[in-house]
């Protein structure tokens, strides 16, 4: 086992050292401003006699359904990776599958609210929280942790991209503070709404944009 994994470490990162990277740095810098601009109109444009949260928080606002559309991108380049990596290694092509699932089914929970019906739920059986405010932040919380142990297993496909893995812990580090806002903010403020949903748009936005540049650098692609 040990050496197979080995054998799979070594084939990634010397597929790293020939991987041709696309420029990214005016992109990614005009997605981010573009984002923030976005969320400057989510704050001015509102229904009538909305909060000033409206956009960030309800599953018609604006910021939620964009988020839904970048995760829902990210699933499709994902896949789209998964489809032209025929003949690559079987972990490989697993990772892209598994997590273009996984991304598909984070888009369906933020238009549809999954893990706060659930944490809700729990919260009404009165089952102690802990430190952390509500269920639905536990439940939140565990995303990432799962999400690392997913990332930590499938290394050696993520090194194979030395910008995919920048980006990758970009959304992580975000996600953190999404998380962290969320979790010991109580009670919420409208300031700490709008900046820890904020956070989780660019926690999407980088996901999304991670596995462009993972779909882009897949064998069929680069030699297409």
């Amino acid at each position: 086992m040990w050496k197979l994994l080995r054998s799979q470490y070594e084939k990634c990162l010397a597929e790293r050292r020939d991987v041709k990277e696309f420029p990214l740095t005016r992109f990614v810098s005009m997605i981010v401003a573009l984002i923030a601009l976005y969320v400057v109109v989510s704050l001015v444009v509102l229904p009538s006699d909305a909060k000033p949260e409206f956009n960030f928080v309800d599953e018609r606002g604006s910021v939620t359904a964009l988020s839904a559309i970048l995760l829902a991108s990210g699933a499709a380049f994902s896949f789209a990776a998964f489809v032209l990596s025929v003949g690559d290694l079987f972990r490989t092509r697993m990772f892209w599958l598994i997590a273009a699932a996984a991304l598909g089914l984070l888009s369906l929970d933020e238009l549809l609210q999954f893990h706060e019906r659930i944490g809700d739920r729990i919260d009404a059986w009165g089952v102690n929280a802990g430190p952390v405010r509500h269920w639905n932040d536990i439940i939140v919380i565990s995303y990432g942790v799962l999400a690392l142990g997913f990332l930590a297993f499938f290394l050696p496909v993520i090194l194979r991209s030395p910008r995919f893995l920048k980006l990758l812990i970009v959304a992580f580090l975000f996600f953190v503070l999404h998380t962290a806002i969320d979790s010991v903010t109580e009670p919420p403020t409208t300031a700490s709404m709008i900046v820890e949903e904020t956070a989780k748009l660019y926690s999407a936005t980088f996901i999304s944009i991670a596995f462009l540049v993972g779909m882009l650098n897949s064998p069929l692609s680069r030699n297409g």
